[in-house]
């Protein structure tokens, strides 16, 4: 034993894995914040484009002329951003009913078009039954002023 020496502290490749270990857990770690954090943009993205079709939905369904078959788009700001959308209008196979598909995405900027985040289908008629406890004088109320 006299040849031998105690060890004391790590050898230089010892310290190169563990920086490698410590480098390839790190951005396993970044990685995954960065995918999630695309994830909650895009949710939340998705979510927004909801709300504007839903809202184009129900100014369809509650206006107090029937609307007219075909198709329109135009724009809303919602949120902070602009929005498109596209309401086509159609018959159905049911005599006095309407469907009407909203479709809603994000302006986007330079003139590019991105596709429709989401599409919701509602329908429009004399033939949808009015939910229990619905008020009948709906179609008559007014506004107050604010």
């Amino acid at each position: 034993m006299i040849g031998r020496r105690r060890r004391m502290g790590f050898t230089l490749v010892e310290v190169l894995v563990a920086l490698v270990i410590v480098a390839l857990g790190s951005a396993a770690v970044l990685s995954a914040l960065t995918t999630g954090a695309d994830s909650t943009a895009r949710l939340r993205e998705r979510s927004f484009a909801e709300w504007v079709a839903s809202n184009r939905l129900v100014e369809a369904r509650v206006g107090r002329e029937a609307p007219k078959p075909g198709t329109r788009e135009g724009e809303v700001e919602f949120a902070g951003s602009m929005w498109q959308w596209r309401e086509d209008i159609g018959r159905t196979p049911i005599k006095g009913m309407l469907q009407i598909k909203v479709s809603a995405r994000p302006k986007a900027a330079g003139g590019e078009r991105k596709e429709w985040l989401v599409t919701l289908i509602g329908f429009h008629g004399a033939s949808i039954a009015p939910a229990p406890g619905a008020d009948a004088a709906w179609d008559v109320a007014r506004r107050s002023p604010p």
